[in-house]
């Protein structure tokens, strides 16, 4: 960032001493050219403005601090809610893992996945591949279910 400013300030000095001078639109054996100097030939002078004073360059510093001193307010605060809302996160599904999953829901899926394991082996034994498949499918998810729900070992 200082490099950047270093050029800045010593291209503002020497567009200050090229304004000095003036600047010139010529056209040189069928192509433009822009030179310090009239053209030999007509051509044109160009008018741009005057390069920034000292109190605008320093004021256009000051300003720029003020927003990179900004950009890291908003980072920090930014990162701090994340972190926040991570540990909101881990803590609530710390919580949930400690709670026993209530009997009765527990018995309903080791029920469930029992009716299940009976189809697909139904299932199995008429050789429907397609529908023991699916079967197989819903008992994976079953299964997720039930160790998410903290029911204790699958037999």
């Amino acid at each position: 960032m200082k490099k950047a400013l270093l050029f800045a300030v010593l291209g503002m000095a020497a567009a200050s001493q090229a304004g000095a001078q003036g600047l010139f639109k010529c056209t040189v054996e069928g192509k433009l050219t822009y030179q310090s100097m009239p053209c030999p030939k007509g051509g044109a002078a160009i008018d741009y403005p005057p390069p920034p004073t000292a109190a605008q360059v320093k004021a256009a510093q000051a300003r720029a601090q003020e927003d990179r001193e900004r950009a890291d307010q908003l980072v920090e605060r930014n990162r701090l809610a994340r972190e926040k809302k991570a540990k909101e996160e881990a803590d609530a599904a710390r919580d949930a893992a400690s709670k026993p999953a209530p009997k009765q829901s527990c018995d309903s899926l080791r029920t469930r996945r029992e009716e299940l394991y009976g189809q697909r082996n139904e299932n199995r034994r008429n050789s429907q591949l397609d529908a023991m498949s699916k079967t197989q499918n819903d008992i994976d998810k079953l299964e997720a279910e039930y160790t998410k729900a903290a029911c204790g070992p699958l037999d």
